[in-house]
């Protein structure tokens, strides 16, 4: 699997509709799933969560819990569903997450941790990986976070991605969390340096997606949140800067085009949760108001998907 290029998961973001844009915009990316719990998979339809179904991009399952048992169960599921990987969640740092005991919160407990990832490996058809912080509030994340990754490799995970921050779980909301505990990127440097036989996936901060090529070139990858998510046209340049390929089509016409055939098969919850995803498409465009106005308007698709069209093609005349 080429994890050069990866789209991390985001709560409430990154879910199968989102994964379907990227997919159309990025042949080679990595795809994450928001994080599911692993209660949510054992106590409800599995079909809500892991549908992955039109998706031929490498796709990676992020799972949260604690409770070594409930993550067997979920991994058991998940075996029959279109992954190539399943990673546990041990860097959210939300309240909610912390309450529940999994997440960042999770780095404070390695052997927990171990329990946890040794039931998962025991049963998963796929190959298992974690996504870390550098470290949990006053955490020592230099022998600290050798000792981590150390203890996890014994058991057999091979690929770590990290964010390139600690985490503060007091005080500070996801958000500010992504933002004020500063970037340290040499930390993960150093990671590779030292684990040189593991796969060490960077995250956090990166937007210029060619100039984070050249940095970050003696790394396994890089992983891309908000950037991605915010100006989803980005991703049109990825497969030629990362994998020298020229597969994807890269014209929002065409994009459009498909995202309402894939919206044509879709109940009138999922097409407006797939509506809102299409929103930043149209991002420093002339008529990008008018765009999100038509994507959040209740008029008929076949209209929406005739005056958005109307509208690109309208920009590029000017633009010509």
């Amino acid at each position: 699997m080429d994890r050069s290029f990866c789209i991390a998961p985001m709560m409430r973001r990154t879910d199968r509709h989102f994964r379907y844009l990227c997919s159309l915009l990025s042949k080679e990316s990595t795809l994450f799933s928001e994080m599911i719990h692993a209660n949510a998979i054992n106590r409800n339809h599995p079909e809500r969560f892991l549908n992955n179904s039109g998706i031929s991009n490498d796709t990676v399952l992020q799972i949260g819990g604690s409770c070594p048992e409930e993550l067997k169960k979920a991994t058991l599921i998940a075996n029959e569903y279109d992954y190539s990987e399943i990673n546990l969640n041990l860097g959210c740092p939300s309240s909610k997450v912390q309450s529940g005991n999994f997440g960042a919160v999770l780095m404070k407990d390695v052997n927990l941790v171990k329990k946890c990832l040794s039931e998962i490996i025991k049963v998963s058809a796929k190959e298992v990986s974690v996504k870390i912080r550098l470290g949990v509030d006053d955490s020592d994340i230099n022998e600290g976070l050798d000792y981590f990754i150390e203890e996890l490799s014994k058991i057999g995970v091979n690929t770590f991605y990290v964010h390139a921050r600690i985490a503060l779980l007091k005080g500070l909301d996801p958000k500010e969390n992504r933002t004020i505990p500063p970037l340290n990127y040499e930390r993960v440097f150093q990671v590779k340096e030292d684990f040189d036989h593991l796969n060490i996936i960077i995250n956090g901060g990166i937007e210029d997606f060619k100039m984070a090529k050249d940095k970050f070139f003696k790394l396994d990858g890089m992983m891309v949140g908000r950037a991605a998510y915010d100006l989803p046209f980005k991703l049109f340049d990825v497969d030629q800067i990362f994998f020298n390929s020229t597969k994807t089509n890269n014209s929002l016409l065409s994009v459009i085009d498909e995202m309402f055939e894939y919206i044509d098969t879709l109940n009138f919850k999922d097409e407006i949760k797939t509506k809102f995803h299409m929103l930043n498409l149209f991002k420093g465009l002339k008529y990008a108001k008018k765009s999100r106005l038509l994507l959040l308007s209740n008029d008929k698709n076949d209209k929406i998907k005739r005056e958005l069209k109307d509208i690109l093609l309208e920009s590029e005349i000017k633009a010509a």
